[in-house]
């Protein structure tokens, strides 16, 4: 986890000011008498479209800053699967905003930029992230395309 207070010497100076903007969309908010936070992108993502827009601004500000910093392309990637998830998710009406509440990618991409300037990790190529998700995505395209060829052979099949 991440601290407003610790000071982070290999973070760019960008990426410390990006990480005041996350606690305050994704943990700025105690539950009393809870360890749980929430920040103010559940309750923005209950404003349609806009709400999004704003998620999505931060989430490609801190991949911009990254990418600005030389980070590596794995740690890229694998902020895009957290952005991605999460841009599902806002496809599920209010079920998405309460899975906000609990995902929180911005923070999970924050860890993961925070871990690779101050512990090294993630580093090297994007490419053992992205194929997995390519495989899936050209499976789910044949599936699809497949399943479509089936359905309009059966209605033509049933018409004539």
């Amino acid at each position: 986890m991440y601290s407003e207070d610790k000071i982070y010497s290999k973070v760019p100076p960008d990426l410390q000011r990006i990480a005041k903007v996350v606690r305050l969309m994704d943990s700025s908010i105690k539950i009393p008498g809870t360890n749980r936070t929430f920040g103010i992108e559940p309750l923005i993502g209950l404003i349609p479209v806009l709400g999004d827009v704003i998620d999505f601004g931060i989430s490609a500000w801190i991949m911009i800053v990254l990418l600005k910093n030389n980070a590596s392309g794995r740690v890229i990637a694998k902020m895009l699967v957290n952005v991605g998830l999460d841009a599902l998710l806002m496809f599920i009406p209010v079920l998405g905003n309460i899975i906000d509440f609990f995902y929180k990618a911005n923070q999970r991409n924050l860890i993961l930029a925070l871990e690779h300037y101050e512990e090294g990790k993630h580093q090297g190529s994007a490419w053992p992230v992205l194929l997995p998700i390519i495989g899936t995505l050209m499976l789910m395209l044949v599936l699809v395309t497949a399943g479509t060829i089936w359905l309009f052979i059966a209605i033509w099949n049933w018409i004539m």
